[in-house]
Order: C-alpha cells, then sequence, then structure tokens
C-alpha cells in the first residue's frame, strides 16, 4: 500500500506525508498514524518499561487488529532523540511502528517519529515537493 491508497483508505490529506530524499520512502506524520490506529480499532497493549532512565528510554509494547498481534520496541535516547521529551518520543515511536506493522506497510512508510533526521528535513522537503501529491 503506497501513500495515496493510504491517504484515500484513512481519509489522510498531503498534510500527513511527506518524501525523505534520501532513501524515496515516504513518511507520515504521528497524527495520520494516529488516525489510522483510530480508524482501524488497534488496541495498544500497556506497554512494558524496559529501560527507565531520565534521558534513555525503552519500552516494548504489543498492539493487536483483530486476530493479528505484533509486538516491537519504543526507544528515545539522546543520539536519535533531540527534544528533551525522551518518554514521550519513546511512546509514539512504539505505537507507530506498531500501528504500521499492523496495517503491513512498516519498511515501506516510516513515521516522522521513527528517526529525528526526518524530522529534521520535514519542513525544508515539505516546501520543496518533488511531484505535487494528490489524494
Amino acid at each position: 500500500m503506497d501513500n495515496k491508497q493510504l491517504a484515500e483508505k484513512y481519509d489522510l490529506s498531503a498534510d500527513h506525508f511527506w518524501k525523505q530524499k534520501q532513501s524515496g520512502k515516504w513518511i507520515i506524520t504521528h497524527k495520520g498514524c494516529w488516525k489510522i490506529a483510530m480508524a482501524e480499532g488497534i488496541v495498544f497493549g500497556k506497554p512494558e518499561i524496559i529501560i527507565p532512565e531520565l534521558a534513555q528510554v525503552v519500552l516494548f509494547g504489543t498492539a493487536t487488529l483483530g486476530e493479528n498481534t505484533v509486538w516491537t520496541y519504543g526507544e528515545a535516547y539522546p543520539q536519535n532523540c533531540h527534544v528533551p521529551y525522551f518518554w514521550a518520543m519513546a511512546e509514539k515511536r512504539l505505537k507507530d511502528r506498531l500501528t504500521l506493522m499492523l496495517i503491513g506497510v512498516y519498511g515501506e512508510v516510516y513515521s516522522e517519529i521513527e528517526a529525528e533526521e526526518f524530522a529534521a528535513v520535514n519542513s525544508q522537503e515539505r516546501k520543496k515537493p518533488d511531484k505535487p501529491y494528490k489524494a
């Protein structure tokens, strides 16, 4: 499923996506991931705290959609997170990854929360898209 199919299926707009120039991968905003999770009725399990330090957080969690359950980690630490909200970023990464995994697009589409590098170039790439996006 590509970004246009995601946009149609989940009523997302062009503002929910941008393209990372280096990889050519589509990036979806956290709000877009959350909208997908709500539309699908994804149920998130309570995360398990793996590393509970102030500046290094690793969460392990599961999510279920119908009969399908997936698990992964969400992490945040100074090397991959340049904002001082490590707990919130770890949770966002965890939920976004789980959502994209459950709908079968993880690896082709990534969340903007997935890597700080994506967020850093987000505003620049939105201003100069490679091609006009039409949902």
